[in-house]
């Protein structure tokens, strides 16, 4: 073989090799950026609607303390929450969730109890969003480390 075709081969070949290698960098590194992009929106979508279940339980939780009968047009705020929940969260949030629904409807046949008292329990630590806000968190922090 004549050795300029080979040194030309060889340039060739060698330009083809960086471009493609250059090429499949570029995209590798675009696909990465879009995906910790994409669950940079993910994490923000579910701290805003863990955050709204959160605001809403707290007020229906007062509520069931305070009131006897539930006013059902109250609770559809956080049915809807608990549905977008069930669309986008772990098995172990929706649990959770699931489990504050149940205590505040549990709460609403009870006896009443006064402002002191709801105050009196929120001082002692008495706050069954706890195990929920636990959860979400833990969920979060896991997203959190795939970016």
């Amino acid at each position: 073989m004549n050795p300029a075709l080979i040194a030309g081969l060889s340039a060739v070949s060698g330009s083809i090799v960086g471009a493609l290698g250059s090429g499949v960098a570029t995209w590798v590194a675009q696909r990465h950026h879009d995906r910790r992009e994409m669950l940079g929106r993910k994490i923000v979508s579910r701290e805003a609607l863990y955050s709204d279940f959160i605001t809403e339980g707290a007020r229906l939780m007062v509520d069931a303390e305070s009131h006897n009968i539930p006013d059902l047009q109250k609770l559809i705020p956080i049915y809807g929450l608990l549905s977008r929940i069930r669309l986008s969260s772990s098995s172990s949030v929706l649990e959770k969730a699931e489990k504050v629904i149940k205590h505040i409807l549990d709460t609403y046949p009870k006896p009443n109890i006064t402002p002191e008292q709801i105050q009196s329990r929120a001082l002692s630590g008495v706050d069954p969003l706890r195990d929920f806000s636990d959860i979400c968190r833990v969920e979060l922090e896991s997203m959190q480390r795939q970016i």
